[in-house]
């Protein structure tokens, strides 16, 4: 049977519970635990990006400098100053570049050997016709932009994409020595596909300022033909590879020198003297110089004093005797 408690126990136990001292639960502190957002960069897989950073920016450079260039050439060749300058460097599908462009654009195909591929070389409407219109003797004003090019305004347009290749292969030397040739032009960027339209392209955009017209030459290169080369293009290597090819054309200069003609000024001495004695002078007159015989003389080529030398003869003939070289502080 269970025990039953009297009524004395149940008393000391109430009573017990009275003195103890009721400790209340400070309720648990609860910490909120602050997180950071993670960083989300956007991947887009139908454009991935296949050039880094660095090389869009080493592409940036270079084609800075070929602009420079390209300007100076093209402000000579059309005697009307020209300005140019790259506006930007991205990376894109080829039909997201051809939907880019205006519907009476100079399209002109670029080969790149020893590179397998080709690229493109655009002038948009504005600038192509204030091209044209200053080839043929105008003041390079823009005109008829609502129409494709005619062949005969290809075929002029085609001497600027010429002197625009030429300063391209030379802005290209650091990297690879590339033969950049037009082998063919059209009025629709619709009719050349030169790549299929999913394939990444680095796209170089030029503002050009002819006068009072301004425009657009686009300058696509795709990146499954750059391929070979991506690896070298980058800031460094560009630079590296410059101080090489200035060492190189100072040898070049240096050697060129060895060949070019310079004049010697043998001088015996000189003589102040009236110009009244100096008009009276006459065949059979002795003139006392202002140097002995045992003096060294001075030798100057092309007017700077370079040698000092000692009178002399060799066989029947003149001759110095190079006693000292003299250096140019």
């Amino acid at each position: 049977m269970p025990e039953i408690l009297s009524q004395e126990e149940i008393d000391a136990l109430l009573n017990s519970l009275d003195k103890e001292e009721l400790v209340e639960e400070e309720p648990e502190e609860v910490v909120e635990e602050i997180l950071e957002p993670k960083k989300v960069s956007l991947y887009d897989f139908k454009r991935p990006d296949k050039v880094s950073k660095e090389q869009i920016r080493a592409i940036k450079n270079l084609h800075d400098k070929f602009s420079r260039n390209f300007s100076s050439r093209l402000s000579a060749f059309l005697r009307s100053i020209v300005e140019i300058e790259v506006v930007s460097v991205d990376q894109m599908t080829y039909a997201e570049f051809v939907l880019s462009l205006s519907n009476n654009v100079s399209f002109n195909v670029i080969s790149l050997a020893p590179l397998d591929g080709n690229g493109v070389f655009s002038l948009e409407p504005d600038i192509g016709f204030a091209l044209v219109d200053r080839l043929l003797g105008g003041t390079g004003e823009a005109v008829n932009l609502n129409r494709p090019f005619t062949d005969i305004e290809q075929s002029i347009l085609l001497d600027v994409v010429k002197q625009a290749m030429g300063e391209m292969k030379s802005a290209w030397e650091p990297i690879m020595d590339i033969s950049f040739e037009v082998v063919g032009q059209e009025s629709s960027p619709n009719v050349v596909q030169i790549v299929a339209p999913s394939e990444i392209v680095v796209l170089v955009v030029f503002e050009v300022k002819l006068g009072e017209s301004s425009g657009i030459i686009n300058w696509c290169l795709p990146v499954i033909v750059l391929e070979p080369v991506l690896n070298k293009i980058g800031t460094h290597d560009i630079l590296a590879r410059s101080k090489k090819a200035t060492e190189d054309r100072t040898e070049d200069i240096a050697r060129a020198l060895e060949t070019v003609m310079v004049y010697l000024d043998f001088r015996l001495g000189s003589k102040i003297m009236k110009m009244k004695d100096f008009l009276e002078l006459k065949e059979g007159d002795l003139l006392v110089l202002s140097t002995k015989v045992e003096d060294d003389l001075p030798v100057y080529m092309n007017g700077v004093e370079k040698f000092r030398v000692k009178l002399g003869k060799k066989g029947v003939n003149k001759a110095v005797k190079i006693k000292e070289i003299l250096t140019l502080d």
